[in-house]
């Protein structure tokens, strides 16, 4: 499938989605969102596909939402064209979705990384809230996001100041799991991806879905206890008293 505003590949089992709006510096039109969860959902279906990396620039992840179309918006035709939709479905993503931030993460582009399942950053990358400093507020989930992964009084202080902070600040908040060294940033990530690529998908979907919802200790049992009767399962222990490596279903 083409598509303007972003670029699609696959290596091994990992699938990537990157922002390509060079000439509007990466920012998050409604075409771009929908780009995305295209591409997302397409990974999602294809069974070679183990995870999914969003990734942006080295200068840019992405700096939030596309200004010009937001200054042709009110609240009626936002709502009408959906402004949000896109992001929203995001969430319907079975496998894990991983955002590789190398630059700036800002606004609606912070938002995005947000919705992963967990960051990982350069040391270079930058992260804000500024939607104040357009007399709006975040809108993709930005202010409740930040409540659950920082608590209170760091969400309302990013969200309130536009503070920028940097990937150790947001690493030592809570948001960013880990930050790899500019030079080392690709490979780094890579390194991780693999790993997780290598993980079986069944308990990938599983730990994502237990975690993302309001789930129970009594929903993890009864998870754990489905998956003792999985193939999975079994070629995992036959592996580990084998000593040998996995070949996963």
């Amino acid at each position: 499938m083409e598509f303007k505003n972003i670029k699609v590949r696959a290596e091994q089992a990992i699938g990537f989605v990157q922002i390509d709006r060079v000439n509007e510096k990466n920012s998050l039109d409604i075409e771009t969102s929908k780009e995305i969860l295209t591409a997302l959902q397409n990974f999602d279906q294809d069974k070679a596909i183990v995870c999914i990396a969003i990734e942006g620039n080295t200068k840019l992840f992405s700096p939030g939402a596309d200004i010009k179309e937001l200054s042709t918006l009110n609240k009626k035709s936002a709502m009408e064209k959906k402004l949000f939709d896109a992001f929203d479905e995001i969430h319907n993503i079975q496998k894990p979705v991983i955002a590789l931030v190398e630059g700036y993460a800002l606004g609606g582009g912070m938002e995005l990384a947000l919705i992963c399942d967990f960051i990982i950053a350069s040391e270079n990358a930058k992260f804000a809230q500024p939607e104040i400093n357009l007399g709006v507020i975040p809108g993709i989930g930005g202010t409740q996001r930040l409540k659950q992964y920082v608590g209170k009084y760091n969400a309302n202080f990013l969200c309130m100041t536009a503070e920028m902070i940097t990937a150790q600040q947001a690493q030592n908040m809570g948001i960013v799991s880990v930050v790899l060294k500019a030079d080392e940033f690709k490979e780094g990530a890579i390194k991780i991806l693999k790993s997780l690529s290598e993980k079986p998908l069944s308990s990938l979907i599983e730990i994502k879905r237990l975690i993302n919802k309001e789930a129970s200790l009594k929903d993890e049992r009864q998870t754990f206890y489905k998956l003792l009767d999985s193939d999975n399962k079994k070629i995992g222990i036959d592996s580990f008293l084998n000593k040998k490596k996995p070949e996963w279903k």
